[in-house]
């Protein structure tokens, strides 16, 4: 059976919606999994490291933070920046 124009568009948004809804989920749990990581090497995180963390919405860039993190010997090892 042939798919209506308007079957196809919605469709398409509804896969669009998955993959995004896909993103965010990856997003927040490395936010979570840099957060754990923090807290096992170092005891306590700083609210302001917290915050900075939760803020960030690249994945990209917190999968580069997780690495710096995980090879930081002090919080003040870690480039927060880039």
């Amino acid at each position: 059976m042939a798919q209506t124009m308007a079957e196809y568009l919605i469709e398409q948004g509804e896969k669009q919606g998955e993959k995004r809804g896909e993103r965010r989920g990856e997003t927040r749990a490395k936010r979570e999994d840099i957060l754990k990581l923090l807290r096992l090497r170092f005891d306590s995180v700083p609210e302001s490291v917290a915050s900075r963390i939760t803020s960030i919405r690249s994945l990209s860039r917190l999968n580069t933070l997780f690495d710096r993190v995980a090879t930081a010997k002090t919080l003040d090892d870690i480039d927060w920046e880039n």
